[in-house]
Formats: structure tokens, C-alpha cells, sequence
């Protein structure tokens, strides 16, 4: 299946790991959405919106996210409710994954998107607070008969590393695609909701994390500006 993925939630969960965190209200630290083609017959799909909450400092709005709002790309919103959290890192962060299966009436390409209403606070690259801006993810398929019971790649590595100030940092998601087919990774900018929720555009106010935070940082060697990369074959 032809997938378009941005990857734009792990390099926002690095910044807020580089920020103080005294977060009482919000929760979303990452969070992808992922599909496969079940039904060799039917249009049908499963798809997954695997997200990761902070259970420390934002408990409490992660026990009331039982429900997400999914937007299916042909007009169609649905409310889908989670399956029971796993805990992880000493139940510091739970993996919360919500499930559900849709037929489309039609080929063609449609976007699949996930609003969550709160990130996590302190983000420094982002507007403050960061709690009240939209968490806003998709993904983009191609629905086609002739595809076969394809799936988009999965992420094997949770973005869920710990970054030290004026130290290099690395993080690779080791997508995986079971079909074999190539992949290649880009930047690009978070985004965020407004009142239509279908409907996601970049955060106002983002700042470039290497430049926009510090104009003046320097990389991990002091012998050049602070610079953030990633590889658009490996990672």
C-alpha cells in the first residue's frame, strides 16, 4: 500500500523531554496510525491509532481519553473507544491503542486522521502552553482491489528516548513493511486542529528545534551550528 507518513510526533516528544515537565493536565507524548487490508473480498480495513500518554505528570487526562475522534476520508467520523492501556517504563507511559474495522464504498485515496486534544505541556518549540494545542496525526492511503491485502509500515522503536542538552541525540523508528515495499522518511512540521477537526494544519508558532529555540547553538563538537537531520533511506 502506498503510505505517506510524517513522523513529526517523535521529534516534538524530544523537545518536551529537553523541557522541565510539571504537567497536571495533558498526556500525549507520540502517536501513529497504521492499516492493513483485511478482507480479500471487501474494501475493509483494520485501523490502528497506537498512541503513547504520560502517566506521571498528566494521569488524569490520560484516564479520560477512552475515546478518540477519527476522520475516514470520505466523510465518515467516527468516535472509536480504547482497548486496555499497557503500561511501560515503570508505568511512567502507557501505549494506548484504539482498533476498529471500515469498508470503503470506493477505490481511491483517502486520508486517515486522529485528533487528540491534548500535548504534552512544556514543548518548548511549540507555542504556550502546548498543553491546549490539538495533538492532530494521519495518514494517507490508497484504497485499491488490485493492491492485494496490503498494510502501511509499523513502527518497531517507540519514540520514547531520553535527550541530553548540548549532547547528540539519535533516534530511528525502524519503520517495517511486511509487503517488502521501499520506504523513505522526511521531516515535517507537527500539526494541529481547529473546529473542523477533519481538517489539520501546522502548529502556529513552530519553531525549528536545531535553530528556532537558540539561534546561536552550536552542535555536540562546539565547531558548528546545532543542525537536525534525518536520513531518507535509513531513517
Amino acid at each position: 500500500m502506498r503510505a505517506h507518513y510524517t513522523f513529526w510526533p517523535i521529534l516534538v516528544c524530544l523537545l518536551s523531554l529537553l523541557a522541565s515537565s510539571t504537567t497536571y493536565a495533558t498526556h500525549v507524548r507520540a502517536g501513529e496510525i497504521t492499516t492493513r487490508r483485511i478482507s480479500p473480498d471487501r474494501l475493509t480495513y483494520e485501523i490502528t491509532l497506537t498512541a503513547y500518554f504520560d502517566e506521571v505528570g498528566g494521569v488524569d487526562a490520560a484516564n479520560r481519553a477512552d475515546e478518540v475522534d477519527f476522520c475516514l476520508g470520505d466523510g465518515t467520523t467516527l468516535k472509536i473507544r480504547r482497548l486496555p492501556r499497557i503500561y511501560i517504563n515503570s508505568r511512567t507511559t502507557s501505549i494506548n491503542i484504539y482498533r476498529f474495522q471500515y469498508t470503503y464504498g470506493s477505490t481511491g485515496t483517502y486520508q486517515i486522521s486522529a485528533n487528540i486534544v491534548n500535548r504534552n505541556d512544556n514543548t518548548i518549540n511549540l507555542r504556550q502552553p502546548s498543553r491546549d494545542i490539538p495533538f492532530w496525526i494521519r495518514t494517507t492511503i490508497q484504497v485499491n482491489a488490485f493492491l492485494g491485502l496490503n498494510a502501511t509500515p509499523i513502527l518497531l522503536n517507540p519514540p520514547l528516548d531520553s535527550a541530553r542538552v548540548g549532547q547528540k541525540f539519535c533516534h530511528n523508528p525502524v519503520a517495517f513493511d511486511v509487503d517488502g515495499d521501499s520506504l523513505a522518511y522526511r521531516m515535517a512540521i507537527p500539526q494541529e486542529s481547529a473546529a473542523n477537526i477533519c481538517r489539520g494544519f501546522d502548529v502556529v508558532g513552530y519553531r525549528d528545534p536545531a535553530r528556532g529555540i537558540n539561534p546561536n547553538a552550536q552542535n555536540e563538537a562546539t565547531n558548528g551550528p546545532a543542525t537536525l537531520t534525518i536520513n531518507p533511506l535509513t531513517g
